[in-house]
């Protein structure tokens, strides 16, 4: 998160934030980032997702806060998680030479990769399925 403000002309709320794709993306309030800020979240400095899920029904923005940036980056837990999420989706995260946290944040997801990797290769896991059609036993 970079920046929060208000566009003069009209008064409507805004927030800046620098995405884990190196773009600036400049966002209008919206009533689920407005109640995020209420409750104290979104913060300079804060790591956040948004999301718009999938419904038919209603257009909504979900919103999620994982507090401190920086604290992001030696959170082993949340970096391992991320990892799986993007390996699970055929992504390789890579560093891009980029600096200042993003670069940072690069440099740890790929390290939480080699870890899963490095992992995976002194533990395999043999999975072993039944192949039994279970429906003829009923």
């Amino acid at each position: 998160m970079l920046v929060h403000g208000q566009e003069e002309q009209t008064g409507r709320n805004y927030l800046m934030l620098e995405g884990t794709d190196a773009k600036v993306h400049f966002i209008h309030y919206t009533p689920e980032i407005e109640q995020a800020r209420n409750r104290g979240e979104l913060r300079t400095n804060s790591f956040v997702r948004f999301r718009k899920p999938l419904s038919d029904r209603v257009v909504m923005l979900e919103v999620k806060d994982f507090g401190d940036a920086e604290a992001m980056l030696t959170d082993p837990y949340r970096l391992g998680e991320t990892a799986q999420r993007l390996l699970s989706r055929g992504v390789m995260p890579t560093e891009d030479g980029w600096g200042g946290w993003l670069g940072r944040f690069q440099t740890a997801l790929c390290n939480a990769v080699r870890g899963i990797e490095e992992g995976m290769e002194r533990n395999p896991i043999r999975v072993t399925r039944r192949c039994r059609d279970r429906s003829i036993e009923r």
